[in-house]
């Protein structure tokens, strides 16, 4: 069977749905980072290259 490798960034301000999608998504095999929020998610983007971006569109200061 082949490793997945899609890599996927969740980004939400509740920590209830970061660990939710998060745990999800991994026992799916995907590889989850988490952002707390825009901020966040920028500075990470920036490092690292995503398949997919999980974004909140309702969070404080700036939203998705």
């Amino acid at each position: 069977m082949q490793k997945n490798e899609t890599r996927i960034l969740v980004v939400d301000d509740e920590p209830d749905i970061r660990e939710i999608l998060s745990y999800n998504l991994s026992q799916e095999g995907f590889i989850v980072t988490t952002a707390t929020g825009a901020d966040d998610a920028i500075k990470k983007a920036s490092k690292e290259e995503f398949d997919l971006i999980i974004l909140d569109i309702m969070m404080p200061g700036k939203d998705g």
